[in-house]
């Protein structure tokens, strides 16, 4: 579509042109050629714009899968997250590290053991799955190398399969603000209450035992 329309300018421009070397500026004919001319390229115009905009509706909704290292989201963990950021469904999702991802104890960190199956066998548009590295002092003192790069391909709805190339750093995270605020650190405490009421309630039966044994 984007050559038939640059060969419609290139011809209205050779139009003009031609016009004007044989009729001379003078003739009416001149000038009612160069008016269709313009009305022509103005249209042209319009239509490269158009196009413009459908290619990216169209981009909008093909499945776009990236990885990355997510800090934020649970409290002292770090996190590989997968994401598809496309418009439309993504199957058979398969990571190739050019180095393996490794957390503080040498192992490799990755969806599936099986080379056979697909690390994730399908993402809902703007849907997410997250697999745990490591803890975040561990990974952060232990691990030197925090830069990966490797492929990441899928197939679409229409069975096409799309491979692209990622790239990861959790560098910037050594130094950094892991949340903007406290709220994942409140959640992280929040969870330990029903364990420190069990407690309490343990204890409280330990006393009313003894004390019931101390008056018999």
């Amino acid at each position: 579509m984007k050559v038939i329309l640059v060969l419609a300018l290139m011809l209205c421009a050779v139009v003009v042109f031609a016009s004007l070397a044989a009729l001379g500026l003078e003739a009416k004919e001149t000038w009612t050629t160069v008016a269709a001319a313009l009305a022509v390229t103005t249209a042209i115009i319009s239509a490269w714009t158009a196009q413009q905009v459908l290619e990216l509706q169209q981009k909008a909704l093909l499945p776009d899968c990236y990885p990355t290292i997510d800090v934020a989201s649970r409290y002292g963990l770090v996190q590989l997250r997968v994401t598809n950021f496309g418009g439309s469904v993504a199957r058979n999702i398969r990571l190739d590290w050019d180095k393996p991802l490794l957390n503080s104890k040498g192992k490799v960190v990755k969806f599936t053991e099986w080379e056979s199956k697909p690390d994730i066998a399908i993402l809902l548009p703007k849907e997410s799955v997250c697999l745990l590295i490591d803890g975040a002092v561990d990974f952060f003192s232990q691990c030197k190398d925090l830069n990966w790069s490797g492929n990441i391909s899928f197939e679409g709805a229409d069975g096409v399969r799309v491979e692209q190339q990622f790239h990861l750093s959790a560098e910037k995270y050594q130094t950094s603000l892991s949340y903007s605020d406290e709220e994942p650190k409140t959640h992280f405490q929040l969870q330990k209450i029903p364990d420190e009421i069990r407690q309490l309630r343990e204890e409280i039966k330990r006393l009313r035992s003894s004390i019931e044994k101390g008056r018999g």
